[in-house]
């Protein structure tokens, strides 16, 4: 708690001393005291992302949904994960976030400088991968993926696992962070996420790792529950851990069981592979050689991790690239494959390339399968 003596300059930052300020306040905690101004903030800068008229926003909500494996089983958290992320990450075409025109609208009705400040800072907000690395009753200590950065985040996680995976949209305050609406902590799994966090960042085309992750966080929030829920139906562990602090049950007691299933592949390779077997069904092409084209496109994803915005790209590439194998009869040219899945032929051609290039040779292989 913070102690001040009357005549000091009081610690709110508004310049009176503080027996002429916030001492009539009964002598409270001003830590206390602008730490739930800030909770209210961040309820309604939630709020206020949640209820914009955005388009844009809307369509981009339906298209990520589609993505999910697991996290679309739980619209709750879906919603309040895409709803903080795109608000808080996302640019329109003025290049301004959501986020920024709260802090704007906001800024000039908090009457305390303190909070005003932190609440400028919020425009710094990091998304954040990393394993945690302590916890006690109102921190979590994480080492960050990749930059190995240490970080402190306040919040009352209650009874959680150290050597977990955290993922977050954190706020700055002071030295400390604050997580922001829906954050994951999946325990039992930060080996294999850590990893996958990096060769896909390593392969990707991004600057940075924040811009890695503020691009790739939905994704890698729903491959966080792939990997928990193999890794919990093999060992039955407890659940992971959503914001309020209650254990999230995974959809790990649907139908199709999860023992098998194949966590390499992110939602949009799924996509690309869906795609390209699609396409394929629909032009009646031969079985046999569409598998061929499949499992190639299959075993580019596992080897290479690669990081893909557009995973059309890669089933009309796969397509394409047929041409090279004179032992199948799969044929169509670049503008037709373009048409049909409503990206460029020069995308199509580049890719179909660089695949063709490293891996002839499996293609081979599988061909005397």
């Amino acid at each position: 708690m913070s102690t001040v003596g009357r005549n000091e300059p009081c610690p709110c930052g508004s310049g009176k001393k503080y027996k002429k300020c916030c001492e009539k306040e009964n002598g409270v905690n001003i830590d206390a005291m602008i730490n739930q101004e800030l909770d209210v903030l961040q309820a309604q800068l939630y709020d206020f992302i949640a209820t914009a008229q955005d388009p844009k926003m809307e369509e981009a909500y339906h298209e990520y949904l589609k993505k999910m494996d697991l996290m679309k089983a739980d619209p709750d958290i879906y919603e309040m994960a895409f709803v903080s992320w795109y608000g808080s990450t996302q640019k329109d075409e003025k290049g301004v976030r959501l986020i920024d025109r709260f802090i704007d609208k906001s800024v000039g009705t908090v009457t305390r400088p303190q909070t005003a400040a932190v609440l400028e800072s919020w425009r710094n907000l990091r998304v954040t991968a990393g394993t945690v690395e302590k916890v006690d009753d109102s921190t979590l200590h994480v080492e960050e993926v990749i930059t190995g950065e240490k970080l402190v985040v306040k919040e009352r996680f209650g009874n959680l696992e150290e050597s977990s995976f955290f993922l977050a949209l954190l706020l700055p305050n002071g030295d400390k962070h604050l997580p922001f609406a829906q954050y994951f902590i999946y325990p039992s799994i930060e080996n294999a996420a850590m990893e996958l966090v990096k060769i896909r960042f390593e392969q990707g085309e991004f600057k940075n790792l924040q811009d890695y992750l503020a691009d790739q966080y939905m994704m890698l929030a729903d491959v966080g529950f792939v990997l928990y829920s193999a890794e919990k139906k093999k060992s039955g562990k407890k659940a992971a851990v959503d914001s309020e602090g209650t254990e999230i049950e995974t959809p790990a007691e649907q139908e199709a069981p999860i023992e098998g299933v194949e966590i390499w592949k992110m939602p949009e390779y799924n996509e690309a592979i869906t795609a390209l077997k699609t396409f394929l069904t629909e032009k009646g092409e031969d079985k046999a050689e569409s598998d061929l084209l499949v499992s190639v496109l299959e075993k580019y994803f596992y080897t290479e991790r690669p990081t893909i915005r557009n995973p059309k790209i890669y089933s009309g590439a796969l397509v394409d690239m047929a041409k090279n194998i004179d032992e199948i009869s799969i044929r169509h040219v670049q503008k037709e494959l373009a048409e049909y899945f409503d990206v460029s032929a020069n995308s199509i051609s580049r890719r179909s390339k660089q695949i063709w290039e490293s891996y002839q040779d499996t293609v081979y292989e599988l061909l005397k399968k």
